[in-house]
């Protein structure tokens, strides 16, 4: 007999059984994170072209020093495990936000990085999402984002889902050594 998942409990991409109440390290495997990213859009979609969140991970952990480009790579990790909520809805949602802290602090444990993340990574996560805009986005309209130094990268070139997951494990392996 196959027991049921509750409702706040969900299967990952390599078997495990997550409690999200209840997020662990034990819950958190690279695989699950590369696999996922790569399948989730960023702007929920709203895209003239499908652009993974594992794609934007690898922009971000470039654009950063070497010390912080792990955090780069795994800055929203969380979103393997949540989904990928686009910062207008999160405003919205403050126990999504809580959510999100709780599952990326046990992300940075297991890979031992320091939180909170590191100010260096949001700066270059938001030169990245201007980048993402100026490239991906049909309209432009202002959307009150003030970030540090020039939005220098690019132009972004979406890759394919299986493309992406390559990218983010060969960085990840990059990175570990």
């Amino acid at each position: 007999m196959i027991a049921m998942l509750s409702p706040s409990m969900m299967q990952s991409y390599t078997g495990r059984v997550i409690d999200l109440r209840d997020f662990r390290t034990a819950d958190v495997d690279i695989r699950d994170i590369a696999h996922a990213l790569s399948l989730v859009n960023r702007f929920t979609g709203h895209t003239k072209y499908p652009y993974s969140v594992a794609q934007h991970s690898v922009m971000v952990s470039r654009m950063v020093q070497p010390e912080h480009a792990m955090w780069g790579l795994l800055h929203d990790a969380s979103e393997a495990y949540l989904g990928d909520v686009a910062r207008p809805l999160k405003m919205l949602l403050p126990e999504y936000k809580a959510l999100e802290q709780r599952v990326q602090s046990v992300i940075a444990i297991v890979f031992g990085l320091e939180w909170p993340m590191p100010a260096a990574v949001h700066a270059a996560d938001n030169r990245a999402l201007l980048a993402e805009k100026r490239d991906l986005i049909s309209v432009d309209v202002d959307w009150g984002i003030n970030c540090e130094g020039d939005v220098k990268c690019g132009p972004i070139n979406p890759l394919s889902w299986s493309e992406a997951k390559e990218l983010f494990e060969q960085r990840y392996e990059e990175l570990r050594q």
